[in-house]
């Protein structure tokens, strides 16, 4: 069966300036070397001005080279090779030959939180961008993925629990993207990737784009791009031993952490470990039942410069026993996740100029990833218990390769981006526990779900961005080949075909006294997950069927942003308006669920943020969003938007060793829940 999406249709006009872009004459560049505090060239950084697009990555000596010279004042964001970003660089004015960067000392480079258009070329510039440092999640101690993007205008969760699932704009169940260590996290569930297995200390900066990232990334990114790195030392570094100890009361949280930095073989060397246990968590009306949880995480990483260039190895181990999922019906009927298991390989190489281009990336990932659910009965004194276990594993591969380069003064990036899903299985698997011998139980059923199922996505990208007068325009395309298939288990053999395109056109304006404005449009889509196709069995809510003839979603999505940027201050106001058309729904016929495309449906909302520097050390975050989503059939509200509401932050980093942060968030009651949710209080 070949399937074959809507070709993205743009206005005329706006091949033609792309096209008149292509003619200009060569630009002028920003030339500059990037020291160390000893003053030694840094090989291997990224470098770019912050809220425009285009990267450009030092060479031996340190030197870049940017495309395009920015008029002062502007703001250089400092990236390490590992891609973690260093303290912004404010440059006032036009610098007298080769400007010169000089870092701060390592122990005090950190940034907190910087708002503002998103840093990559192939991800639309209305789309809102946010990088949350390794001193903010230290202040915020999130215990999971889902509560670090809890000062984030749009961002919500599905779920409740240590297993809820992150979502951003209202759009979950696989509708946002999750990466780490430029690695997709996948799952089979229903509710989409938690990475319930990942501990945030184990994360030195977390990037989020709120918006999408189809062009950039393929499926799955309608909502935008949650995008988490591992630190990795640069030779030269001090040697660094860090460790955490936690304890809460409420959540029962007890936690240790502890990260080996050094120098070897000419390179930086990673060794890290930490584990958690979680009790049951204890509200003001008791404990909540089947809400705790436990986590273990390793990680041996290295980075050194190799052939001019940065190349990074990292390997990762993330587990997580004994999740639970806690419902209100779990006094009769409880879920929990025993077994969550990820191995994780990585591979990552970043050149400044070569081969013709400014700069040249690729990323290799392979994961290894198991989930077990359990579905228990909670039995009347002496009688069995009954327990459903579904088990699923799989492989994951990914690869990606990009290069950037300047046409006169049109900045272009073009890639290849592969990802796939292969030996997919999924067993089902029926136990009793009888009541007088509670330690052993008696298989009753065994199913194999599916025997061997696989996926495969192979796109190729490219982006443009220049000015016409005072407007920069841009505009990025990729296509998709997406290969599903099944071999044996429920549904037998199958295989199904789809071809896809995306893209996206832009234009930004400043406008002047430090305001700007940025309008886009853009076309996506996503693959169903191998389990919505082909998978049979249990799930977090119930018995489940797939769907073999489900058809991918496409997006039409319109955004349009207004940012004021100060010295000390930044404000911007977001609006979006998406559809989803050929919206994969699970529904409920009588006590099970099964598949469908359902129409489309609709997501409009308003995100307003700022920050500020109030005085010495403190600063302040805020933000507020309004958000709704409506099936278009008949009306009904979708699942996952989040409620109207906002939040205020302030903090204070006093020294690298002490900070002090407190956060006031009100949200409004939700009295128009989705068909699987039900009327939630406001705080």
């Amino acid at each position: 069966m070949t399937k074959h999406a809507t070709v993205l249709h743009l206005p005329p006009i706006l091949w033609l300036s792309f096209a008149s872009l292509l003619q200009t004459w060569a630009a002028s560049a920003l030339e500059g070397i990037v020291v160390t505090p000893a003053g030694v060239p840094y090989a291997g950084a990224r470098v770019q001005v912050l809220g425009q697009s285009g990267v450009a990555v030092t060479d031996r000596e340190g030197r870049f080279y940017l495309e395009g010279e920015p008029t002062p004042p502007f703001v250089l964001l400092l990236c390490r090779p590992d891609g973690v970003a260093l303290r912004p660089i404010p440059v006032p004015t036009k610098p007298e030959g080769v400007l010169q960067v000089r870092l701060e000392p390592f122990a005090t480079e950190t940034v907190s939180v910087i708002s503002g258009t998103a840093p990559d070329l192939e991800l639309p510039p209305a789309a809102a961008f946010t990088l949350t440092g390794r001193a903010e999640l230290d202040a915020r101690a999130p215990a999971q993925l889902f509560q670090a993007l809890e000062d984030i205008p749009g961002a919500g969760r599905s779920g409740d629990g240590l297993a809820a699932v992150p979502s951003l704009r209202g759009l979950a169940s696989s509708r946002t993207l999750i990466l780490l260590d430029e690695g997709r996290v996948s799952a089979e569930r229903r509710a989409g990737p938690s990475a319930t297995f990942l501990d945030p200390v184990t994360i030195e900066e977390m990037e989020v784009v709120r918006g999408p990232g189809a062009v950039a990334y393929g499926s799955d990114a309608f909502g935008g791009v949650i995008r988490l790195r591992t630190r990795l030392p640069s030779f030269g570094e001090p040697d660094r031993l860090r460790y955490t100890l936690a304890a809460a009361d409420a959540t029962g949280e007890r936690s240790a952490a502890v990260e080996l930095t050094t120098s070897l073989g000419g390179g930086g060397l990673l060794l890290g470990a930490s584990h958690r246990v979680f009790s049951d968590y204890r509200s003001p009306t008791g404990e909540i039942p089947v809400s705790g949880g436990e986590g273990s995480s390793f990680r041996l990483g290295f980075q050194r410069l190799v052939g001019g260039g940065s190349l990074r190895l990292l390997w990762r181990s993330d587990l997580a026993f004994d999740v639970g999922k806690p419902a209100t019906d779990s006094n009769v009927t409880r879920t929990t996740y025993p077994e969550e298991r990820s191995h994780r390989f990585s591979l990552q190489y970043d050149h400044g100029p070569a081969l013709g281009l400014a700069r040249v990336s690729l990323a290799l990932n392979a994961d290894s990833y198991r989930l077990l659910t359990d579905r228990a009965t909670v039995p009347p004194p002496g009688a069995p218990r009954e327990v459903t276990r579904a088990s699923v594993s799989a492989r994951d591969w990914g690869v990606r390769a990009e290069g950037e380069r300047s046409l006169g003064k049109v900045r272009m990036v073009v890639g290849l981006d592969g990802s796939g899903r292969f030996h997919l299985q999924a067993v089902n698997d029926a136990f009793v526990y009888e009541a007088d011998r509670p330690c052993c139980a008696v298989r009753t059923s065994h199913e194999v779900s599916i025997a061997d199922a696989d996926r495969s996505d192979l796109g190729a990208f490219a982006s443009l961005a220049g000015r016409v007068g005072g407007v920069e325009l841009s505009g990025g395309a990729r296509y998709d080949a997406v290969w599903s298939s099944t071999q044996g288990g429920y549904f037998g053999q199958r295989t199904e075909k789809s071809g896809a395109f995306s893209g996206f056109a832009a234009a930004s304006l400043p406008l002047g006294g430090g305001f700007s404005a940025a309008l886009q449009v853009a076309r996506g889509f996503r693959e169903p997950l191998l389990s919505d196709r082909y998978y049979r069995g249990i799930t977090g809510r119930g018995f489940i069927t797939g769907n073999p003839e489900l058809e991918p979603e496409h997006s039409l999505q319109f955004d349009g942003a207004l940012r004021l940027e100060r010295a000390n201050a930044t404000l911007s106001l977001y609006a979006f308006a998406y559809r989803i058309e050929d919206l994969i729904e699970r529904y409920r016929s009588g006590s099970n669920y099964f598949f469908r495309n359902r129409g489309a449906a609709t997501i409009t909302g308003v995100e307003l943020e700022g920050t500020a520097k109030l005085s010495g050390a403190v600063s302040c975050h805020a933000g507020v969003q309004a958000l709704r989503g409506r099936v278009r059939d008949d009306g009904t509200p979708t699942d996952d938007i989040p409620p109207l509401g906002g939040f205020l932050a302030l903090r204070a980093y006093l020294s690298p060793r002490w900070s002090w942060h407190t956060r006031l968030a009100v949200t409004a009651r939700d009295e128009r829940p989705g068909p699987s949710e039900r009327v939630t209080p406001g705080t």
